[in-house]
């Protein structure tokens, strides 16, 4: 599906001030409440207030557009009903609830918009930054920071690339070692093998663990050069990152080197592997 330039500019605009006001209340949250409420769903995963009301935050501010929202903390919507969308909303509005919990500051926002069942535009919000990571189809990618936390956001699209970095940041990437980056979950025997097929090429590699999104966004900057992930993930926690990596020029594929299909009727992502080709 190919978008008309003002029309990707309207929807960029409503997935970034989406972001950065759920992000608002998310944050306000992490550094006033005591007790976050939280609950285990049905998959034994964590979920608190911070989830919900940033879900209702995004689905209200994106209904504007009128196009459908598959959400981590929505509904359950059946493939036969959304087997068909050509185009559609894929949220994860609190992610890295574990990070979020345990308050390491490891949390993002995510919104990527899905065209064809391929991420077309993403958004990552990371609050406690006051950084947006962001993707165009036309521009690129970019960072922006010093974003603010505010519940009443409304940026227009010159104002969102005004001052926006884009990406690679090219002075991130010069004169260091080779980085990989793992999930702060446990990690099986296949990533641990392809840690060691790295160091024979790079003896000096650095191995970091990050939570959520934001080693999407360290690969996008040029701050990193690999992340395997094997243990589950949702296809809300790659499609934001995948967009703006694309537009970075990193790819991302399951170890079997096909991309990564959205949409499908299981949202659960095979493992996959980035790897920057700078």
């Amino acid at each position: 599906m190919c978008l008309a330039r003002e029309q990707t500019d309207f929807l960029l605009t409503r997935a970034f001030n989406a972001a950065v006001s759920a992000g608002a209340k998310i944050y306000e949250i992490y550094t006033s409440y005591d007790d976050f409420g939280v609950s285990l769903k049905a998959d034994s995963t964590p979920i608190t207030i911070a989830d919900r009301q940033a879900h209702s935050i995004i689905a209200k501010r994106l209904a504007q557009t009128r196009i459908p929202i598959l959400s981590e903390e929505g509904r359950d919507i059946l493939y036969e009903e959304r087997q068909n969308w050509d185009l559609f909303w894929l949220v994860d509005p609190l992610d890295g609830t574990r990070q979020f919990i345990e308050r390491t500051g490891e949390f993002t926002i995510n919104i990527a918009l899905i065209a064809d069942n391929k991420p077309l535009l993403g958004v990552i919000y990371h609050p406690c930054s006051d950084t947006v990571y962001l993707s165009d189809p036309d521009r690129g990618a970019f960072s922006k920071v010093g974003v603010r936390v505010s519940q009443t956001t409304e940026y227009t699209v010159n104002e969102i690339f005004r001052d926006a970095r884009k990406l690679p940041l090219h002075n991130e990437q010069g004169g260091r070692s080779a980085r990989l980056l793992l999930s702060r979950v446990r990690e099986s025997n296949v990533a641990h093998d392809f840690i060691e097929n790295v160091r024979t090429d790079h003896p000096d590699l650095q191995v970091l663990e990050y939570g959520s999104s934001l080693k999407l966004c360290l690969l996008a900057e040029g701050s990193a050069d690999y992340y395997i992930r094997t243990t589950q993930t949702m296809e809300w926690d790659t499609a934001a990152g995948e967009a703006i990596m694309r537009g970075a020029g990193v790819r991302i594929c399951d170890l079997h080197g096909n991309d990564l299909q959205y949409n499908k009727e299981k949202l659960e992502n095979p493992p996959f592997l980035c790897k920057c080709s700078r």
